[in-house]
């Protein structure tokens, strides 16, 4: 493939291809430009999108879309709009995430609609992970999930690019010590037009998809889309159904080749029917007994005084609004500005079921009558959240000579949240009055009666540069760089007994240094050195919490904890000749692990924070691509991890002999084989994908069983009819062979065994739980453009 690239400033990328694909940049801030050296300035430029890379007009896709051709100098990989659009429509981006290398995917859905999601790379979770959606954060900043499935309809996205290890210096994320997902959408058609399709699929599965676009209006340079998703779905066992309400909203006005801005808006409601975590045992159990694990779910039906676990008790509610304002203006022929305000609002309630002594009712500390009339009484346990964060990521580019890439910028961020618990009581037939707690226990002073209840804040100011210098002709470049973050959170605790006030303060600054050698055409060869940070997820590490039976303290704020720190070293080559290929190894050192776990506080289920101490995480990561023939692109990447635990694990006044024993969630082996159809009208993709077992426990004493799946889809381009253009079918069906399998750690724990600790104390097993995979399912979708 070859580049043109123009004088410094305004910079294209040119090649004679097909697909269009969305810029892909590096982390360290090292721009691509021409192997050969620098080609005079086209008549027609457009302009920079990324300061790491240089915008891609046209680009290869590699294996039906499920690889692209990266140049940054650090493990990067990418899914195109071409494979995701082939994906069943009701796919979460996780899901869709799942096929790139390395990556430990899991989930008790089949159609994107549980909150039960989950990813890890190279064995770090989600909150390890730094996430950006259209240049801005789209982390929970309570819990640091990402809650992608808010973000944006599959039909809208147009690439999903994974850094492992690291991130890219410029992005505004704050948990990235594991690694960066990027999600880019669609900007609008210069066309007028609509699209619209429609899905249907096993467990009564619903989805239907509307878009309009709006063309260039006028001649004022504006032009727009807006759609609108509803999906729908029972639980594959148990009682309940969820949905999903979403729209997407983009407006994009540029200004020839001298600026461009982008407004995207993303607005999510979405109700899910939990699904219960399963032990081993009762899961080994209900597979051999055959019952669909139907007997370890919520209640279908409630009896009042013996139910306890009613399913409508645990229906969870997210309601998400996501904005951002890319702007990006060419100051001089040298000299870009890119700035991005963003704001994020989000509101949850993620209930359980729990019984309310009367006799035996504390509010903080202190006993208390909650005034009911029974004795003993049944309710619904609220845990509802509201935040919000606003903030602006700006940077500048600055070329001072031809071989010479300058970026220096600045984010901050403000996040604010309520955390209340409360409970209404359930009436007869197991209905609370209000899904957000409005109706909830109440003092004669009008506080709630909780268990907890905080509000937090936190400010975000960090700096970061960058400076990349080419050298022999573009065939060699080195990058040096620095962020530097200056975290600062606060909260109060309204329950009686609880420190009022509490604060943290992390600075941290984060070095990183690449060089990448382009040894021919077809040969690129890259070495790196990273820092990233992630401060302590402030839900569960900061506030205090009280069981409202006892009146004890059953979480204890700890303000003095301190961030995740990884420093990550890569050495990877790329090919691309008679095949493509990338090959990475890496080798990571953690200080303060910080894992986070399901747990449940006064009935809710709720996230609980495990510190792990220090880590060392080793490995190679490598994917492969052959060139099509007879329409079909096989496809094939592997990862082997070895991660092991470098301290003893603190247990109350006690040590389990944990150090240099394998993490947990950290399989030693993952492969996924693919391979991609097209010829005609016709396409098809069949991936398999295979997991090594994991444990569950810090002593290694109890695991998750290996796994693997087959997925696979087919579809058919129908010729156009009259106002129909592009009209399709697609069939996607996910574990073809229908094998049961757990498919993630829902509980981790220190123990499963009574184990001996380090100073003599008998510390007692607990046992982990597991969620259970989705079976075969089978989705149709229909659809056409107008």
């Amino acid at each position: 493939m070859r580049k043109i690239v123009s004088s410094p400033g305004i910079l294209l990328c040119a090649t004679v291809l097909t697909q269009v694909a969305p810029p892909v940049s590096g982390a360290l801030g090292a721009p691509s430009k021409a192997a050969h050296g620098v080609a005079k300035k086209p008549a027609s430029a457009s302009l920079q999108q990324d300061p790491e890379e240089i915008q891609v007009s046209a680009a290869r896709t590699l294996a039906g879309g499920l690889m692209k051709r990266q140049h940054a100098p650090e493990a990067t990989n990418s899914i195109s709009a071409t494979a995701i659009q082939q994906r069943g429509a009701a796919s979460s981006p996780l899901q869709i995430a799942a096929s790139l290398p390395g990556v430990n995917f899991g989930s008790s859905d089949a159609y994107g609609l549980s909150v039960r999601n989950n990813i890890s790379v190279r064995g770090l979770d989600s909150t390890e992970m730094g996430w950006t959606i259209e240049g801005a954060p789209g982390v929970d900043q309570a819990y640091y999930w990402p809650y992608t499935e808010t973000w944006a309809d599959n039909e809208n996205i147009s690439d999903i690019t994974l850094i492992a290890g690291t991130s890219r210096i410029n992005d505004p994320v704050q948990t990235a010590s594991g690694g960066e997902l990027i999600e880019s959408v669609r900007d609008p058609s210069r066309r007028r037009g609509a699209m619209v399709d429609y899905s249907y699929g096993s467990f009564r599965g619903q989805r239907v998809f509307a878009r309009a676009d709006s063309g260039e209006i006028g001649h004022s340079g504006i032009r727009l889309f807006a759609s609108y998703a509803r999906a729908a779905a029972d639980n594959y066992t148990g009682p309940g159904r969820n949905t999903r309400d979403h729209v997407d909203f983009k407006a994009v006005r540029e200004w020839r080749d001298s600026a461009k801005s982008s407004l995207f808006i993303s607005y999510s409601d979405w109700d899910n029917a939990r699904l219960a975590p399963f032990t081993l045992a009762g899961w080994e159990a209900s597979n051999t007994a055959g019952d669909n694990f139907s007997q370890n779910t919520y209640a279908s039906n409630y009896l009042p005084g013996k139910t306890t676990n009613y399913w409508k008790s645990y229906v969870y509610n997210r309601q998400n609004v996501l904005l951002s304002w890319q702007n990006e203006v060419a100051l001089a022929e040298n000299l870009r500005l890119h700035i991005t305000p963003y704001f994020h609002w989000t509101q949850v309630d993620s209930p359980g079921q729990t019984t309310i002594n009367r006799n035996a009712f504390y509010f903080g500390d202190q006993k208390v009558d909650p005034g009911l009339p029974s004795a003993v009484t049944p309710a619904m346990v609220h845990s509802n959240q509201t935040q919000f964060a606003t903030g602006v990521n700006a940077y500048v580019q600055y070329d001072p000579t031809t071989t010479n890439h300058l970026i220096a910028g600045y984010w901050y961020d403000h996040w604010n949240m309520e955390q209340v618990g409360g409970y209404t009581p359930l009436d007869s037939d197991g209905n609370s009055p209000n899904a957000f707690g409005k109706y909830v226990l109440r003092a004669p002073n009008g506080a709630i009666y909780t268990g907890n209840h905080f509000q937090e804040s936190s400010q975000i100011n960090e700096f970061y540069v960058s400076d990349t210098q080419s050298l022999f002709q573009d065939r060699v470049k080195l990058t040096a760089g620095l962020k530097a973050m200056m975290y600062y959170l606060s909260g109060t605790n309204e329950l009686p007994g609880a420190p009022y006030h509490y604060s943290s303060a992390i600075t941290q600054p984060m070095p990183r240094v690449a060089m990448s050698w382009q040894v021919n055409r077809q040969v690129q060869l890259y070495v790196n050195g990273t820092t990233n940070t992630r401060p302590p997820v402030t839900l569960s590490t900061y506030p205090t919490s009280f069981n409202v039976t006892t009146g004890k303290v059953t979480s204890a704020g700890n303000p003095s904890a301190r961030a995740e720190y990884s420093i990550g070293e890569e050495i990877g080559m790329r090919y691309h000749g008679m095949f493509d290929f990338d090959m990475a190894l890496f080798n990571m050192n953690l200080t303060n692990r910080q894992l986070v776990a399901l747990t449940y506080l006064n009935g809710a289920p709720v996230q609980q924070a495990i510190s792990a101490g220090g880590e060392t995480i080793r490995g190679v990561t490598a994917e492969v691509a052959l060139k099509p023939f007879l329409g079909f692109s096989p496809y094939v990447n592997g990862q082997y991890l070895d991660a092991r635990l470098d301290n003893n694990l603190a247990v109350g006044r006690d040590l389990l002999p944990t150090k240099g024993r394998t993490m947990v969630a950290s399989p030693k082996f993952i492969t996924t084989l693919g391979v991609n159809y097209t010829r005609g009208p016709f396409f098809a993709n069949l991936t398999f994908k295979w997991v090594d077992s994991q444990y569950a426990t810090f002593m290694n004493d109890q695991s998750m069983p290996a796994y693997k799946t087959v997925d696979l889809g087919l579809g058919y381009r129908l010729p156009n009819m009259g106002m129909l253009h592009k009209p399709s079918i697609r069939l996607n069906l996910a574990n073809l062979s229908d094998v049961p399998y757990l498919s993630q750690v829902a509980v981790i724990q220190p123990n499963a065994r009574m184990t001996k600790g380090i100073y003599g104390t008998t510390i007692a097993g607990n046992t982990p739980s597991y969620y259970v995979a989705a079976p075969f399912s089978a989705m149709v979708t229909v659809g056409a453009e107008f």
